[in-house]
């Protein structure tokens, strides 16, 4: 809006527009525990594109603990020439894991979960011959590392990924360990056009059957 000033003895007027508050953003919405308190910083913009100065034109207050796995509110209090309340959210998300070891047999692989002993509540495996997990199987595991992925097709790439979860007054909150998946084949023979095809795919490891490839140097290549 805009104030319009009118002088009673010549008649003439003068506007001013009226600025306001406009953006408010954090530095950081999103999280990963370490076991550290956070504190995003606020950054606030009035409608001219200026920068709000902290303490000058708005106070900060965050919510209490702030170290665990969450969602905190972040209250923004305007002052001086602005008026108003805003109120932001980030979130902390469990820390991430990983698969330790993968032990492949006839039609099934065992996966073994790096263990996270602080803020997990459980972990998901989730399995697909998909590379974009289309149609995937998730399997949760609560407490338990290790999981076992039953009644797999031979002749078929899987790929693996694991994610850690906590629960949080009934909210699920996740991560997942990174972009890149582990494939698994069970073929009885791994040709080396086979292998090429898997290394096209770029993944963060493969697995095969000890008996499925015939020479001792395609193993470590």
């Amino acid at each position: 809006g805009s104030i319009v000033k009118k002088c009673t003895v010549c008649g003439h007027t003068a506007s001013s527009t009226i600025k306001y508050a406009k953006t408010f953003t954090l530095s950081t919405t999103s999280y990963t525990y370490d076991g550290k308190v956070k504190t995003p910083t606020v950054t606030v913009k009035d409608s001219a594109g200026k920068t709000l100065k902290k303490n000058t034109d708005y106070t900060v207050s965050y919510a209490k603990g702030r170290k665990n796995v969450g969602t905190y509110k972040v209250t923004i209090k305007l002052k001086g020439n602005y008026s108003g309340t805003k109120t932001l959210n980030f979130k902390i998300n469990p820390a991430k894991t990983a698969v330790s070891k993968l032990t492949a047999s006839k039609n099934s692989i065992k996966v073994n979960v790096t263990k996270k002993s602080t803020q997990v509540t459980g972990y998901q495996i989730q399995y697909s011959t998909s590379k974009k997990f289309t149609g995937a199987k998730t399997i949760t595991s609560y407490k338990t590392t290790s999981v076992t992925l039953k009644n797999l097709k031979v002749k078929k790439l899987y790929y693996i990924r694991v994610r850690t979860y906590k629960t949080v007054n009934g909210k699920k909150y996740y991560v997942v360990d990174g972009n890149d998946a582990l494939v698994a084949c069970f073929e009885d023979h791994i040709s080396e056009d086979l292998i090429r095809e898997i290394a096209s795919h770029k993944p963060m490891c493969a697995v095969f059957k000890d008996s499925s490839v015939a020479e001792a140097k395609d193993k470590v290549n």
